[in-house]
């Protein structure tokens, strides 16, 4: 620990700063759930179009995978943080005030650019301001108040919305991430040393262009042992993002006759469920297991078994068992968080943000893929019934998407089976012979 109180209080400012920005970002990120029902009816969109205009987040983030960490080191943390929360407000704005489906296009579009670059400019910002031996737990963190955004995008915002109306709601969300976007820009810097303190932690070594980070690209993509984490994680990210995010909701409402803030309060629980089970996963792992792939497949096993009585006519919950059912959906697939260690013990440390930009590829592309596919299911099971506006599908449409999600819940089960168990430490350089 530093015994500089002037570090102390400055670190712990820009940590909440940057939490700040991230907890937004993470709400933006599932937020169309609770308002799919009034976009269906302010742009008469079909759930397919809907899909699309949800999956347009999680599409920036996979073009943006492998290029913001090199904006993170040629820019810095700081101004990338303002920069993507202003790009994010601006987007929010435009949301909000859209006449019609392709500007509401085009500020999802500015806000999944704008987020894109968060979480790794606030990881970039812990590894300089917090010693070696804290950064394991202040970097984990970042799932406890991602899952909090998440939180609010559920109830609270639901509230916000039947008070005040979705286009209201999104106007004030931009205006709070701009504000937040020029506190980080006067408040946030990149090391200690640029306020006069002497470094808290060696600093790593990291890409200093787009050139240098496209040159490590190949070691990574083409080393097999980093694909089954990738791949498993994908698949709990992207069924469980594309319910929580934008699909729960609806089939609460539909399905179950709750109220939409009922729904969004009972689909909380998922994030409950993640913010208890990430550090568990964790700590089971490291301090107890001393193993990867054994928590892995254990939790995803589960995780698999959730979707059976969504997708199974037959298993179809009771309204009271839909809480715990979500809850141990979200506790289960929390296990996704061992990506980063699956993945970073299987490759060249020097690597690390690579490693991270090439997890985030296939783990977004996923979930933008599976919102669509979803809405396109939900589409062909269609039988032509419209209140207010609203298409509503019946409880076979949804089953119907859902065993698509117990399909890729169960390729996530065996992808896990297939992770290469480095007993949680680097095995890269034992793999390669002559290599130190």
């Amino acid at each position: 620990m530093s015994a500089d109180p002037r570090v102390r209080r400055r670190r712990w400012l820009i940590y909440g700063v940057a939490a700040s920005m991230y907890f937004v970002s993470y709400l933006h990120r599932v937020a169309p759930a609770v308002v799919a029902a009034d976009l269906m009816r302010a742009f008469s969109i079909s759930a397919a179009t809907l899909g699309n205009l949800a999956a347009i987040y999680p599409y920036t983030f996979v073009a943006m995978a492998l290029v913001a960490g090199s904006l993170v080191d040629t820019a810095g943390p700081r101004w990338t943080l303002a920069c993507g929360g202003l790009t994010m407000a601006a987007g929010a704005v435009l949301f909000g005030v859209a006449p019609v489906f392709a500007v509401a296009f085009a500020g999802r579009l500015l806000v999944g650019l704008g987020a894109s670059v968060v979480l790794i400019a606030w990881l970039t910002l812990l590894a300089e301001w917090f010693h070696p031996d804290e950064f394991a737990m202040v970097s984990g963190s970042t799932q406890v108040v991602g899952n909090a955004g998440a939180l609010m995008a559920a109830t609270p915002l639901a509230l916000l919305v039947e008070a005040f109306g979705w286009r209201e709601t999104f106007v004030v969300i931009g205006a709070v991430t701009a504000l937040l976007a020029a506190l980080a820009a006067l408040v946030v810097r990149d090391r200690p040393e640029a306020m006069g303190f002497i470094s808290l932690a060696p600093r790593p070594a990291r890409a200093a262009s787009l050139a240098d980070v496209l040159r490590g690209i190949p070691l990574v993509v083409g080393n097999a042992h980093t694909w089954p984490p990738a791949l498993a994680a994908s698949g709990v990210y992207a069924t469980e993002l594309a319910f929580v995010g934008l699909w729960g909701v609806p089939y609460l409402t539909q399905v179950y006759g709750f109220e939409r803030v009922r729904a969004a309060n009972t689909i909380a629980l998922v994030a409950v469920g993640m913010m208890v089970g990430a550090p568990l996963v964790g700590w089971l792992s490291d301090r107890w297991l001393g193993r990867r792939r054994l928590p892995f497949v254990g939790f995803l096993g589960v995780y698999a078994a959730c979707w059976l009585p969504l997708a199974l006519p037959g298993l179809r919950p009771a309204p009271t068992m839909l809480g715990p059912l979500f809850f141990l959906m979200g506790l289960s697939g929390s296990c996704l968080v061992l990506v980063w260690a699956c993945a970073r013990e299987v490759n060249d440390p020097g690597r690390v943000g690579i490693v991270m930009g090439f997890c985030n590829a296939p783990i977004f592309l996923g979930f933008a893929l599976l919102q669509w596919l979803m809405g396109v299911i939900l589409d062909v099971r269609w039988q032509g019934l419209v209140a207010a506006g609203v298409r509503l599908y019946p409880p076979e449409a949804y089953e119907a998407a859902f065993t698509l999600c117990l399909a890729l819940a169960t390729a996530a089960f065996v992808a896990a089976m297939l992770v290469t168990e480095t007993r949680c430490r680097n095995v890269w350089a034992a793999s390669r012979p002559g290599v130190a």
